[in-house]
C-alpha cells in the first residue's frame, strides 16, 4: 500500500493554484487526467470515497476529508496508511451532519486556497447529489471564487455577474442557461446562435437549452439573479 503513491506532498499551503476535489461519485479517468494536465500545481483534495479514484490514478492527496460511510474497506486502509506513513491530514466527519462531504471539501478549499475550484465525481446516478452540488457552486460568490462541477461531458458553474466566454476556451460545443432560484432579469446574450435582449428569464421552460457561440466571443449580461451555465458535449 505504501507504493500506491509515488510522491509525498502532504499539506495545503496558501496560494493561487487551482484546487481539484475528487468527490465520491463516478469519475472518468481520462477527464481527470486532462484536468490535472491543465492544472499541474493544483491542490488535490479527496472527499470521502474520492480517495479510491486517486489511488487508482497513483495520486497523492494534499488533504482527505469525509465521514467515510460510503468508503470501502480498502479505501479506509489507504486513508489510514496515508495518515500514518505519509502524514497526510485527514479530517473525519460524523455521518449525521447537515453538509455533504463535497460541501465540506469546498469549505476546506475556500479557507486554505485562492484559485479556482474544480469538483470531479459530483455528477452521476444520484440526482439529489447533483442538485446539491450545483447549489454548492454558489459558495464561491462571496469569496469571488469560481467553483466548477465537471465530468467528461459537462462543465457547470453559476454566474453572478456579466461574463465573456471565448470560443477557443470552450469546454464543449453546447452552452445552456437556466435561472437558479428566482428569475434572471435583463438577460442579454450577444455572439450566440440564439441571442436574447433584455429578457426576463424565469423557470418552468427549456428555453436556454443547447445554445451555441456564433462569434469568437459570447457576451452574457443580466441585471439581477443567478444564472446556471452548462457547457456540454456529446
Amino acid at each position: 500500500m505504501q507504493e500506491i503513491f509515488a510522491e509525498n506532498s502532504g499539506k495545503i499551503e496558501e496560494g493561487e493554484d487551482s484546487v481539484i476535489i475528487f468527490s465520491g461519485g463516478s469519475i472518468d479517468i481520462p477527464c481527470a487526467i486532462k484536468l490535472l494536465d491543465a492544472h499541474k500545481n493544483a491542490v488535490l483534495i479527496a472527499a470521502d470515497k474520492g480517495i479510491e479514484t486517486m489511488a487508482e490514478m497513483n495520486l497523492m492527496p494534499d488533504f482527505i476529508i469525509g465521514d467515510f460511510d460510503s468508503a470501502s474497506e480498502d479505501a479506509v486502509k489507504i486513508i489510514k496508511n496515508l495518515n500514518e506513513v505519509y502524514g497526510i491530514s485527514v479530517e473525519k466527519l460524523v455521518p449525521e451532519k447537515d453538509d455533504t462531504d463535497t460541501e465540506d471539501a469546498v469549505k476546506l478549499a475556500l479557507s486554505h486556497t485562492l484559485g479556482d475550484i474544480y469538483i470531479l465525481g459530483g455528477t452521476g446516478t444520484r440526482i439529489d447529489h447533483v442538485l446539491g452540488n450545483i447549489a454548492v457552486l454558489g459558495m464561491g460568490h462571496d469569496a469571488h471564487r469560481r467553483i466548477i462541477l465537471q465530468d467528461s461531458h459537462n462543465r457547470i458553474e453559476l454566474l453572478f455577474e456579466d461574463t465573456v466566454i471565448k470560443k477557443e476556451e470552450l469546454f464543449g460545443k453546447y452552452i445552456s442557461f437556466f435561472p437558479f432560484g428566482d428569475r434572471v432579469e435583463g438577460l442579454t446574450l450577444e455572439g450566440f446562435k440564439y441571442p436574447l435582449k433584455n429578457y426576463s428569464f424565469g423557470g418552468f421552460n427549456s428555453l436556454g437549452v443547447s445554445n451555441e457561440l456564433a462569434a469568437e466571443e459570447g457576451h452574457i449580461s443580466f441585471n439581477s439573479g443567478v444564472l446556471i451555465m452548462v457547457q456540454s458535449k456529446d
